[in-house]
């Protein structure tokens, strides 16, 4: 480990949106997007049902009678993946469209008025590309906002876009429902740890 500099993962280097290269009408990708092993990982991906993001159930973790193999499912997908897709959570489809709608629309604004959006130097937060941290690292072709929510006061509302209008509403409604998800699955996992 020595000799290995830890990466600044608060702050980005900053690269062009994808939106911008792809209207200058370049004649290649540039090739800093391209991966030469993404086939290889798609196929892998594909024919291996031992690499699919394991599958949470929120009401079998309620459910006094299917909780602890549910618990057990639950602390294996964190121990090996990191990572778990939480299904029937209980957030409305209301809010979950809501969102997913605030968040077309804001992608589909120009340019020019996503820019208004854009990170800040030293920040990850806003509109860009983020966790670009050296001119050699390979990035994927798309744009995000990164938007802290929560805790509340830890918003900075100055990068939170005021287009979509409904756009800061959604948001806010989405990630209270998000929070109460988190706080169900720490009392849950409280008790059954």
């Amino acid at each position: 480990m020595m000799g290995l500099e830890p990466k600044n993962l608060h702050s980005s280097i900053p690269v062009p949106s994808v939106q911008e290269l792809a209207s200058l009408q370049l004649e290649a990708v540039p090739s800093r997007y391209m991966r030469d092993d993404m086939e290889s990982i798609i196929s892998t991906v594909a024919s291996d049902n031992t690499l699919r993001v394991p599958l949470i159930d929120m009401t079998r973790l309620v459910d006094s009678e299917s909780q602890e193999t549910e618990l057990q499912k639950l602390h294996a997908a964190c121990k090996e993946w990191g990572i778990f897709q939480l299904i029937n959570h209980g957030v409305s489809d209301e809010s979950l469209r809501n969102m997913n709608k605030q968040t077309q629309e804001f992608f589909d604004l120009p340019l020019k008025e996503k820019q208004r959006w854009a990170q800040k130097p030293g920040s990850l937060e806003g509109y860009g590309q983020a966790f670009v941290t050296s001119e050699e690292q390979k990035l994927d072709w798309n744009d995000m906002i990164f938007l802290k929510a929560l805790p509340i006061e830890d918003r900075n509302l100055e990068i939170w876009p005021e287009n979509p209008p409904k756009f800061r509403e959604s948001l806010d409604r989405y990630s209270q429902d998000m929070r109460a998800n988190c706080c169900c699955l720490n009392k849950i996992h409280g008790h059954g740890a």
